[in-house]
């Protein structure tokens, strides 16, 4: 009778930390991992914007954009439930856009963009500048969806060298409307990341003798240079000078940088150049305060661990970064915006990461080829996260559908490519936005992941400890039963 009692305790207490469960949620790097499951279309077209070669986290040197996989799915990430997608593929770094439109809503909704009736400036910088009422919902007036999707949400990523104070560096940026309040619907320009994979770090490129880059250069490099002179042909050899020879000229760079260091303080760097690589070059340790897909925004630059000041007549001084500034409200005292300030907000806590190292997937091509590559491959791109509040569902407990849209889009957002998320399109590029252009190819150019239930969704799974501790609950209930009977 004690043994069983006791029994009786210990099940209750343990059956209550085996409900203490610990939610799966992809991790927002860039890369769809297993928990994603089954993708929910895989590329058949070639790419006519181009097939990248390059295997650099970030530089498309060769250039190239293609689609090759959709995943989707929704979880908890412990405090409400996220759609968590990864496009994958190559988005290039020259400002080519990846345009996702989002059917969430049941009833409303845009089958077609009309840009006078939605909300202008959004991703004002890629058409005008400051001030614009033009916008990416305005240059793509006209634009109709597959019979059935009604677009309720939009959300427009891309990546390039930005500016500020004279300075390029490179950023991933994101921006999001929505489309069901007319003009009035909510414009949010979202923030921008400064390292690939979603990473919280930031770039900086060593000095050119810097051999070792290790971001000074000293006498080790020296040695290096010694040993390379007359057969290197490489930065990591002694070429300061990336001629592919290792001679005097490259001593010379050493002994004009010699004893220079870089840190975060200088020498922003946009991958753009030869003899360097994005993975060489990500600056440790991490943005103090910053994780992992997060976005840097205003809020981040100026908060405690970002040292900005929103002061008119310092233009952001104190900044932990130079490159914070960007993020940061235009200055009163700056009306033309000359300093080139975005103002990012990240209200709709967006994460993010970019991953561009692919060179496989879909081949180039004018789209009508037969042999179209390995889409199934790849797994590495455009990876990101929204709460479903965001896209008009509720903070848990949704259940149904939610229709994804997205196509590869010219750095005008006027110029769509034949790279389509659902099924491919067969054909060369689209091209610009004459009136009336349709979704009018075979298939549906779209995708659709279920939430709630098992399908398309990730549920909470308790930790393994938890389940090891069930399990010796039921044992000492059998236990009991045992010396009961």
């Amino acid at each position: 009778m004690r043994i069983s009692r006791l029994a009786t305790v210990v099940a209750a207490a343990l059956l209550a930390a085996a409900s203490n469960s610990v939610v799966a949620q992809p991790i927002i790097d860039g890369t769809a991992d297993a928990l994603y499951g089954p993708a929910l279309s895989i590329q058949d077209t070639t790419t006519q914007f181009g097939d990248n070669t390059s295997p650099d986290l970030i530089d498309t040197e060769a250039g190239g954009s293609e689609i090759n996989q959709v995943f989707a799915t929704v979880a908890n990430d412990g405090t409400e439930d996220r759609l968590y997608v990864t496009i994958t593929g190559n988005l290039e770094n020259n400002f080519n856009k990846l345009e996702i439109f989002f059917d969430s809503v049941a009833g409303v909704g845009q089958n077609e963009i009309v840009g006078s009736a939605l909300p202008a400036a959004v991703d004002a910088f890629c058409c005008g500048g400051f001030g614009t009422t033009d916008g990416a919902l305005q240059r793509q007036d006209f634009l109709v969806f597959d019979d059935g999707f009604d677009a309720d949400y939009y959300l427009t990523i891309s990546n390039g060298g930005e500016n500020i104070g004279g300075n390029t560096f490179w950023a991933v940026s994101a921006h999001y409307a929505e489309l069901n309040n007319g003009t009035a619907g909510r414009n949010v320009a979202a923030g921008i990341q400064l390292a690939p994979q979603g990473l919280p770090n930031v770039l900086r490129a060593p000095n050119n003798s810097d051999f070792q880059q290790d971001f000074d250069t000293d006498g080790t490099d020296f040695l290096v240079w010694q040993q390379g002179f007359g057969v290197g042909t490489t930065l990591p050899e002694g070429d300061a000078t990336f001629n592919g020879v290792v001679d005097g000229e490259d001593l010379a760079v050493w002994e004009n940088e010699f004893g220079t260091d870089r840190d975060v303080n200088n020498s922003f760097f946009n991958p753009t150049g030869p003899g360097v690589s994005s993975a060489d070059l990500i600056l440790q340790p991490a943005l103090p305060g910053l994780s992992q897909g997060q976005l840097i925004d205003q809020n981040y630059a100026l908060g405690p661990d970002g040292g900005c000041t929103a002061d008119d007549t310092d233009g952001g001084a104190g900044c932990a970064i130079p490159e914070l500034e960007f993020v940061l409200p235009a200055d009163s005292n700056d009306p033309t915006n000359a300093l080139n300030h975005r103002d990012f907000d990240n209200e709709i806590d967006l994460q993010l990461a970019l991953d561009n190292s692919n060179t496989a997937g879909v081949l180039g091509g004018n789209g009508l080829e037969t042999e179209v590559g390995d889409p199934e491959n790849v797994l590495t791109g455009v990876e990101f996260s929204l709460p479903l509040t965001e896209l008009g569902l509720p903070a848990s407990g949704f259940v149904g559908d939610i229709s994804i849209t997205a196509f590869i889009n010219g750095s005008g957002h006027d110029f769509v490519s034949n790279q389509f998320a659902g099924d491919g399109i067969n054909a060369g590029n689209v091209g610009g936005f004459p009136p009336d252009l349709e979704f009018e190819f075979e298939g549906d150019q779209f995708v659709t992941v279920s939430a709630g239930g098992t399908a398309g969704a990730l549920s909470a799974v308790p930790e393994p400890t938890s389940l090891l501790l069930l399990s010796l609950a039921v044992s000492c209930g059998l236990l009991g039963r045992g010396r009961r009977s």
